[in-house]
């Protein structure tokens, strides 16, 4: 499933940051083909924001996708995407669309990993980090080798997942990313290698970083 619901509004101007092209193609499509291309995914979910799902872009009209309309909430968004994954698939990765550097090696690996229970894509920090309270003032310094950036694809079984969103929507509860989600009511997620490449494009910044990775394919591409 590829996430790409929401408005894309943070990057400003008028054309939505899933859409934005990077070394000539989409970011969407950039997200979307490395799972169409994938010989153990056997089915694409897209979920693109709701006025765009009967007249999508045509360069994802034309894929083998399965397309459906987002929600007002990322989890709704997601909700909807896995209503529409076959019933009897395995595992389910969710993909955010925003991420257009996603390797074979990462799907690999995180397919390997939620066979048995949730697996999240990451990159463990290399900087220093402060715990800092609301008046700015410096109230812990965590120890970064404990410490991962979570990245995407994420995966898990699909009747796990699906039992804990159906839970999570039930109580009313929201989380930043599925493995949260997954966490409080299903069990334990492993990370696994993510990639530095797999950056996600939210602000102007990372579409320069994106066109530069764009211009460099080959780099890091067995990551």
């Amino acid at each position: 499933m590829v996430v790409a619901g929401g408005s894309g509004r943070r990057m400003g101007g008028a054309v939505r940051k899933q859409y934005l092209e990077v070394g000539g193609a989409p970011v969407l499509l950039r997200a979307v083909m490395p799972f169409v291309d994938h010989p153990a995914v056997g089915t694409v979910v897209v979920v693109l924001p709701p006025e765009d799902v009967d007249a999508p872009p045509s360069w994802l009209a034309g894929l083998p996708v399965a397309i459906v309309a987002g929600g007002a909430e990322r989890g709704d968004s997601v909700w909807n995407g896995l209503l529409a994954t076959p019933g009897d698939a395995p595992a389910v990765l969710v993909h955010d669309g925003a991420r257009p550097f996603v390797s074979a090696g990462i799907i690999d690996r995180v397919l390997a990993a939620c066979s048995q229970g949730g697996a999240v894509a990451a990159v463990q920090v290399t900087d220093t980090v402060k715990e800092v309270g609301p008046d700015r003032i410096i109230c812990g310094t965590p120890d970064r080798e404990r410490l991962w950036r979570a990245q995407t694809p994420q995966g898990f079984p699909r009747a796990a997942l699906l039992r804990a969103y159906q839970r999570a929507r039930a109580e009313g509860a929201a989380a930043t990313d599925d493995a949260a989600i997954f966490e409080r009511y299903e069990g334990s997620v492993r990370v696994v290698a993510g990639s530095e490449r797999n950056i996600k494009v939210t602000r102007p910044a990372d579409l320069l970083m994106a066109e530069a990775l764009a211009l460099a394919p080959d780099a890091g591409a067995g990551e």
